[in-house]
């Protein structure tokens, strides 16, 4: 197997880093929130291992299948009823019951829908991303467009600076490190 390089271990960083935090069981709110950052990440490493002919659902998927400890079976219900209300609606969907500090409820069906329990979930999610960057590792010739996507999707936060008439005003800010400087336009 080939060694991890540099790039590919920025990307198994990025993905996971500051995803966890402790939490009691108190803070659902808080519970819920990182609910919806794992999502993020989720959809985020499923895009990185997209092939150019899936469809953003069929990349999540396929993701799930080739990468998520217990496999694929429940990849379209998380796609569909976890992630999109989460991130679109702020809702667990239809068919989806989320819980934090409750491992043992993971992964099981209710009378409402599948349980997704955060901390167990954040486990099976740094396996995913630990298959995914080994997979990588192995074959280069799959680690192109992955490194490539990842390459166009980071961020970092730099001094801007405002370029109105008559105003000068800096501050760090967060922007695209792939993004070129626009000019601002002068009538």
């Amino acid at each position: 197997m080939a060694a991890t390089t540099p790039e590919l271990e920025a990307i198994k960083q990025a993905l996971l880093e500051g995803l966890r935090i402790p939490l009691t069981p108190a803070q659902g709110v808080e519970a819920f929130a990182r609910h919806q950052l794992l999502a993020i990440r989720f959809h985020r490493a499923a895009r990185l291992n997209q092939r150019s002919s899936d469809r953003e659902g069929q990349g999540w998927c396929r993701f799930f299948r080739e990468h998520f400890p217990r496999g694929d079976a429940h990849a379209p219900l998380l796609w569909g009823e976890w992630r999109v209300p989460l991130l679109k609606d702020e809702t667990p969907g239809a068919g989806i019951v989320i819980t934090h500090g409750q491992g043992w409820f993971h992964w099981q069906m209710t009378d409402v829908g599948l349980c997704i329990d955060l901390e167990p979930m954040w486990n099976d999610f740094e396996q995913s991303v630990e298959a995914f960057v080994t997979s990588l590792s192995a074959d280069s010739q799959r680690r192109r467009a992955p490194v490539e996507r990842w390459r166009d999707c980071r961020w970092e936060v730099k001094q801007v600076t405002a370029a109105a008439p008559g105003l000068y005003v800096s501050t760090a800010a967060s922007v695209s490190s792939t993004a070129t400087a626009i000019a601002p336009s002068r009538s």
